[in-house]
């Protein structure tokens, strides 16, 4: 995967190359949105339709090439997709859109993604990269047969800040004049990233948050060993949440909800965040206390649980139910088991998220 910021065009010019000796990958699927991707160019046979490109490459490899611009509004107002004169700020799923691959039985896919642009603009990813050339980051999911690349990234002149936190290694990244607080994301991380990670042991090894003022969104998004903070975000808010903490959970739970079950995803994610800040004693238990007593009280105006999205007083709910099945747990169990060990199962065995399995995993942990 190759990727080349032109800032003064206002787009970036991508490849994808497959190199192979036989034909293993029969074919290639990308959906995307017209908007924003066109002058599609392949070697090989290439269908486009209005939103969908199917790419067939030659039997030795080929290229397949096409502009994207970056800028994307949320519906809520600004930007979770951006790129300035000076700087960009992205995820590797707005450079390279969804794909299905088709491909012979049993074959498997190594992948490295290089960026360029302008002299001076560097660039960071949660990728290692190349130890043979540091020019290409090393992409790789086990758990997918086509590799592609994922997770913020950033662009332009950056200012970076690197640590070892629970045995991980972390990044702080921001375009420079942005206000970013480096050093403070990081001693937040020094605080509670151990708790985090006796959590959800399978949490990242490496670790990238990117982080930028307006006109980006303003506020926190996660993605794969990833995620993006405003960088006007409080750290810890007025009513004892975090917005990083809340999305550092995303992060480790690596979990999708079923459909209508996100308030349980939500929920765990929001519980932590104030557990996790009590354990590490980044805020005191009488904080702790009022910041539960707050999120009881906003999850009487949600009647319902289930949301295709959950937010709000629907997610102050979930997290009632997530503290009463935690003390039940523990009291039913002398403390043996909790909802610690409930989270860590939904996220080792990577099914969807639902009430169904919620049910039998604590169950089986309280017999």
């Amino acid at each position: 995967y190759e990727a080349t910021f032109m800032p003064e065009q206002g787009v970036v010019q991508l490849r994808v190359t497959v190199r192979q000796e036989r034909k293993l990958l029969r074919r290639v699927r990308f959906d995307f949105d017209p908007a924003r991707y066109r002058d599609f160019e392949a070697e090989g046979e290439m269908e486009l339709a209005d939103e969908q490109v199917t790419w067939r490459p030659p039997a030795t490899g080929g290229s397949l090439s096409f502009l994207v611009t970056l800028n994307h509004v949320r519906k809520s107002g600004g930007y979770d997709s951006l790129m300035t004169e000076e700087w960009a700020l992205f995820r590797g799923d707005d450079l390279f859109p969804p794909a299905a691959a088709t491909a012979i039985k049993g074959a498997e896919s190594k992948a490295r993604l290089r960026m360029s642009g302008p002299d001076g603009w560097s660039f960071i990813s949660a990728y290692p990269r190349d130890e043979d050339d540091a020019d290409w980051y090393l992409v790789a999911w086990p758990e997918r047969r086509f590799d592609r690349p994922v997770g913020w990234m950033a662009a332009g002149s950056l200012g970076v800040r690197w640590g070892t936190i629970a045995g991980r290694q972390v990044a702080i990244a921001g375009p420079m004049g942005q206000g970013v607080r480096h050093l403070d994301i990081l001693a937040f991380l020094r605080w509670n990233l151990p708790e985090l990670v006796n959590v959800f042991p399978a949490f990242p090894m490496r670790m990238l948050v990117v982080s930028a003022g307006d006109p980006m969104w303003r506020g926190g998004l996660s993605g794969p060993a990833s995620l993006y903070l405003h960088a006007d975000r409080p750290l810890i808010s007025g009513n004892s949440t975090s917005t990083l903490l809340h999305e550092l959970v995303h992060v480790a739970q690596g979990y999708r909800a079923a459909s209508d079950e996100d308030w349980i995803v939500e929920g765990i994610a929001e519980f932590y965040t104030l557990e996790i800040m009590r354990r590490s004693g980044t805020i005191s238990k009488r904080r702790y206390a009022r910041g539960i007593e707050r999120l009881e009280e906003w999850a009487t105006e949600s009647p319902a649980l289930q949301a295709e999205q959950s937010s709000g007083a629907r997610t102050a709910k979930g997290v009632t139910v997530m503290r009463e099945l935690d003390a039940e747990l523990r009291a039913r169990t002398q403390d043996k088991y909790s909802l610690d060990d409930v989270s860590r199962q939904l996220a080792e065995d990577g099914e969807p998220v639902s009430v169904e399995r919620l049910r039998k995993i604590t169950a089986d942990l309280a017999g």
